[in-house]
């Protein structure tokens, strides 16, 4: 792994902190299955051995829990220096490149990774500047970082920018929608993030409501509105019909009088009689 050495390390030595994302039990499980079939193919991250001796998980938390589910007593690993920065980027990089991520997910890893690739570029982004030099900076910055990740991670610099801009959905909408079949759909999501706060929170409730959630933002946004008027076609097509239904229910006497009423009105230049 990058000329770094493959140790065996104890498990108990291994010392797994919080994490970015949380541990997910269901893969977990496909990682156990695949650890007892055929091994383990990647080794995790740790940094040197603290006071304790024991080892700061930097990167494969998912990997340890599986191992100690399966109670192994050891794990491989490559132990490499790095400061919190480099790791935390460590960390998102793994999770960016061997994990199926959501959408969603992937947005929030993004963005993590830009505000720690900018700390440890601190010269593409400089607080304090002027409003007009500071816009530039930011926009420098977004480019610069969209250019290097989409070269490591093999996608293009606009599918970078806008995943980073979804992250901006606030938290709590996004904690509430993290299971649900939007998270998964960039351009669901990005619905979502044009429309204002209230909106989006009223959108939410719609799509996780615990009868009839609505599919889709769309359909959310249409309950909300209500039922839509029906246009001056569709409002005359529905009376034409409600008259034919009328006039075949009537009688020979009633259809006579019906059509004396429309001559009286005008509506009829006269007819023989019936």
């Amino acid at each position: 792994m990058n000329g770094h050495t493959i140790v065996s390390l104890a498990l108990d030595r291994v010392a797994v902190g919080p994490r970015l994302r949380p541990v997910d039990g269901d893969y977990v499980a496909l990682i156990a299955a695949s650890l007892a079939e055929r091994g383990q193919d990647t080794p995790i991250v740790v940094a040197p051995a603290g006071p304790d001796g024991r080892h700061a998980l930097i990167a494969g938390a998912h990997r340890v829990a599986a191992a100690r589910s399966l109670g192994w007593g050891e794990i491989a690993a490559v132990v490499r220096e790095a400061d919190a920065l480099t790791a935390r980027l460590i960390e998102i990089d793994e999770n960016l490149v061997r994990r199926e991520l959501s959408a969603l997910d992937r947005a929030v890893f993004l963005a993590e990774r830009k505000a720690v690739w900018e700390a440890l570029h601190p010269e593409t982004a400089r607080p304090g500047a002027r409003k007009k030099i500071a816009d530039k900076l930011v926009r420098n910055s977004i480019g610069a970082f969209a250019k290097h990740t989409a070269a490591k991670l093999g996608v293009d610099e606009r599918s970078i920018r806008r995943a980073v801009a979804r992250a901006a959905l606030p938290a709590e909408i996004r904690e509430r929608i993290a299971t649900l079949p939007i998270a998964s759909r960039g351009a669901e999501l990005d619905k979502l993030l044009a429309l204002p706060a209230e909106q989006q929170r009223a959108v939410v409730d719609e799509l996780t409501r615990a009868e009839r959630p609505a599919a889709s933002v769309g359909a959310a946004l249409a309950r909300l509105a209500g039922p839509e008027a029906p246009s001056k076609a569709e409002l005359a097509r529905l009376e034409f019909a409600a008259l034919l239904r009328a006039w075949r229910k009537a009688g020979r006497a009633a259809r006579a009088h019906f059509l004396e009423f429309l001559e009286t009105e005008g509506a009829l230049p006269g007819r023989e009689a019936a």
